[in-house]
């Protein structure tokens, strides 16, 4: 038992210690980097000046963007799969007749005084969509002359090239591995507290092309130097179409500690309709946001928890708000559902989840999601289960299948 306990705690020191990025440059600056974040457009040698990239302005606050965005993979469950209380007849303690719980939701019912759990998750995110576009096609549309140089031409130029377009199709690959090690303990028959630990990467690659698309016989095209490269900008031409094609692409990732969730519930009353309880969850930030690994500032999450299990149906609902930074941006947030206890060790589980942004930029504004899963009891106290999570709609930045895989242990 030593020898496990130590092998933990040097597992635990080696996550904590972990923090490692692919390129120095932090994941938040990797889009507005494309191209350095400008190109130069000319119409004719010696006339020419940078035009930035409107496209890269769109994705300055991803970072806060994707911080809101994780929230669709809760932290697990600290409910437990069982809860025990003392039985005077027999004189010790046994388990209550109950389902073994939700997935993604918590119910009123604490664990219990001194009993504790175990868990490790396993959440994976591939974003889909954002704002109902597919990641591997967006398309962005600019004037291909800045303004400055458009109003410095004569009338004549100026009416022929003002509707040169400058045309960007963004290819993007982006998503999470979501490991969480959770404990969770009863202090008392109504109180219980738990510590939640998050170890995050972060993936993506992008691929950006850039065509000017002319508007009559002449067009503009871009600077380039004496050796036929790109002027002060990252890329390269295009071999199909030089000067009025360019293509820039990074591949890059990041892996750390995320968050650490600290929460503590407690079950209020019992009544013949719902079980009540009140529960507050604190974030702290452990990792590096700028790699979307986790939040800028110090979260706090008060909940409002009712459940109530009638026969082998246990409906539950959970109101609440996340209180955040205006960089990370809050979000009401509640999950409503059911499990279903179909035999003692199989339990199936169904919920929609809600979050809303207090900041209506447009993204992330209104995410509804369902979810389906499953909780198994192989032996003993093991409970392994597995959760899939859908959109129903497609605001902010989606995935078509969120997975989540769970292994919990009650002591």
């Amino acid at each position: 038992m030593t020898g496990r306990l130590v092998r933990v705690v040097l597992l635990i020191g080696a996550l904590l210690a972990a923090n490692h990025r692919a390129h120095g440059q932090a994941l938040d600056q990797r889009i507005p980097g494309l191209f350095g974040g400008q190109l130069g457009t000319t119409i004719q040698p010696g006339v020419s000046e940078p035009q930035p990239l409107h496209f890269a302005d769109q994705f300055r606050s991803l970072s806060a963007a994707l911080a809101a965005a994780r929230s669709q993979a809760p932290i697990p469950s600290a409910s437990g799969a069982f809860r025990f209380a003392w039985d005077p007849d027999l004189d010790t303690f046994v388990r209550l007749p109950q389902s073994l719980g939700p997935s993604l939701a918590e119910r009123a019912q604490t664990l219990g005084r001194h009993v504790g759990t175990l868990s490790v998750s396993y959440t994976r995110i591939d974003f889909d969509t954002l704002e109902g576009n597919s990641l591997n096609h967006l398309v962005f549309s600019q004037s291909a002359i800045s303004q400055s140089l458009l109003n410095s031409l004569p009338p004549g130029d100026r009416e022929q090239y003002k509707n040169d377009r400058l045309n960007t199709t963004l290819k993007l690959s982006l998503g999470f591995d979501l490991l969480f090690f959770t404990a969770a303990y009863g202090v008392t028959d109504d109180i219980d507290v738990s510590l939640a630990l998050s170890v995050n990467r972060a993936r993506m690659n992008a691929t950006a092309t850039a065509v000017i698309t002319p508007s009559g016989f002449s067009h503009a095209a871009f600077v380039t130097n004496s050796a036929g490269k790109l002027d002060a900008a990252s890329g390269q031409l295009c071999s199909n179409a030089p000067y009025q094609c360019a293509v820039d692409s990074f591949d890059d990732s990041a892996t750390g500690t995320g968050d650490l969730f600290l929460r503590g519930k407690w079950h209020l009353l019992d009544t013949r309709y719902a079980d009540v309880a009140a529960a507050g969850v604190l974030t702290v930030p452990t990792g590096n946001a700028d790699d979307f690994l986790g939040f800028h500032d110090v979260t706090f999450t008060p909940w409002l928890i009712a459940s109530k299990t009638f026969g082998r149906v246990s409906p539950h609902l959970n109101l609440g708000y996340a209180f955040r930074s205006g960089k990370d941006v809050s979000q009401a947030q509640w999950i409503a559902g059911t499990d279903l206890l179909v035999v003692k060790r199989l339990t199936l589980t169904a919920d929609f989840l809600g979050f809303h942004d207090d900041k209506r930029d447009g993204v992330n504004d209104d995410v509804l999601q369902s979810a389906v899963g499953f909780k198994v009891n192989p032996i003993g106290q093991f409970v392994l289960s597995g959760n899939f999570q859908f959109p129903l709609n497609r605001d902010g930045l989606r995935a078509d299948v969120i997975y989540t895989g769970q292994i919990e242990w009650t002591f």
